[in-house]
């Protein structure tokens, strides 16, 4: 393969927004006529129950494969077991491949007690004592594995940063996780691309030879309910009690990318808008949780 290239979302949050039908029709609008190998979503898109089946319905329209990443709120009120049956993963960690590319999908919902390491659901996290979010020892033996085939490239996606360091919102073990990637990247092999979703914000840096890019939520950002307000009707407040603590984006944002057989990336990204109200006008900067929180999708070309 000359090339691959493929469709990506994070953190649709269905369930807690008014106009998340509309955001997967465009999004799925656009896709199909990009030509892509496959569409993945990096986490938190639905509640995995009988009802929202009609969402990957939707996506199965696109006609190409379409992988999921274990998002934290997927398993707010259920099981990690209902989540992957909903989602259809034999596994919540897992790699596929296209070509010579190695693509590796990470699941960091997990928490370290003092028991051991615990799946992430239904909030049983305590702050006070627990470790969150964290990669396991044995998933993290499991990708040090992953990553000594004959591929040439690899793509990491996970639902949490590997390089965010902001109020402990990355993975724990992150640098741990970094170190393995650039002991890769000096044997030969490239690990070209860390993509993460969960921080409703957009970034992009260079670590050593390796991109880690934060992608933007499709929906909104979340403040909490000390910025709350009132854009939406009554009717729609009333049937989605949190909107008033998020600042939604008015298209929904997604990224194409392309991988280059020579290892090549193009990520074509995206420059939208607020929807009712800025995080300006509630007296936020363009900064949150260390991202930028305008509603945008970084863009990169490297041949």
């Amino acid at each position: 393969m000359d090339r691959i290239k493929f469709a990506i979302f994070t953190d649709l949050h269905y369930d807690h927004i008014h106009d998340g039908i509309q955001r997967i029709e465009n999004f799925i609008n656009n896709v199909r006529g990009a030509q892509v190998d496959f569409v993945i979503e990096l986490g938190d898109f639905c509640s995995p129950k009988e009802e929202n089946q009609f969402l990957l319905d939707m996506l199965d329209t696109i006609g190409k494969p379409h992988y999921h990443v274990m998002g934290n709120h997927d398993s707010d009120l259920f099981t990690k077991e209902n989540v992957m049956e909903f989602l259809q993963m034999d596994n919540s960690y897992y790699s596929f491949k296209y070509g010579k590319v190695k693509f590796i999908v990470l699941d960091t919902c997990f928490i370290k007690t003092n028991d051991g390491y615990e799946p992430y659901y239904k909030r049983n996290y305590n702050k006070t004592e627990d470790i969150y979010p964290i990669l396991p020892d044995y998933e993290f033996k499991w990708l040090e594995n992953q990553l000594t085939d004959d591929s040439e490239h690899y793509v990491i996606f996970s639902h949490h940063s590997l390089e965010n360091k902001f109020a402990e919102r990355g993975v724990y073990n992150r640098e741990s996780v970094r170190d393995l990637i650039n002991k890769v990247n000096q044997a030969g092999n490239k690990v070209l691309l860390c993509i993460n979703g969960h921080d409703h914000g957009d970034s992009l840096k260079k670590i050593e030879q390796t991109y880690y890019f934060g992608l933007n939520s499709m929906s909104y950002i979340w403040f909490g309910p000390q910025f709350e307000h009132f854009c939406y009707s009554d009717e729609i407040h009333k049937q989605y009690p949190g909107l008033k603590d998020l600042v939604l984006y008015r298209e929904g944002l997604y990224s194409i990318i392309t991988i280059t057989a020579n290892g090549g990336i193009e990520i074509q990204g995206m420059n939208g808008h607020y929807q009712n109200i800025t995080p300006k006008e509630l007296g936020l900067e363009d900064l949150w949780n260390g991202r930028s929180i305008l509603p945008t999708i970084s863009s990169l070309k490297i041949k």
